[in-house]
């Protein structure tokens, strides 16, 4: 059982050592969300790193990251419809954008009926 786990522990340690070199000798070891930035003074690199970490770049990887948008980047400069209850696609329609028309039963106790 000792053995087993040494040579595993081994195994592992081969795979970590391997993967490292090969990291080390691709000459690229800055990483930014998964994506590789090249290094300066690299002439076969056409990118360069000013111009990958634009800030529309910056911003769409944020949010793609994040996995969510915040409230204050929807409210931002945009008011998409500044009529309560109205939809954001029927805003001029001026009707209501999910309308209650279900009759008065015991589970709504007619409270949304108006």
């Amino acid at each position: 059982m000792g053995f087993r786990a040494g040579l595993v522990f081994m195994f592992l340690l081969a795979i970590v050592s391997a993967m490292a070199m090969a990291a080390q000798s691709s000459g690229t070891d800055n990483f930014f969300y998964g994506a590789v930035i090249p290094q300066r003074g690299h002439e076969s690199m056409d990118l360069d790193v000013d111009e990958l970490m634009m800030d529309s770049e910056t911003s769409r990887r944020q949010l793609y990251y994040s996995r969510y948008i915040s409230y204050a980047a929807l409210r931002k400069n945009n008011i998409p419809c500044n009529r309560r209850g109205n939809s954001y696609y029927n805003c001029r329609n001026r009707q209501k954008a999910n309308p209650y028309r279900r009759g008065c039963t015991k589970a709504t106790r007619c409270a949304r009926a108006y």
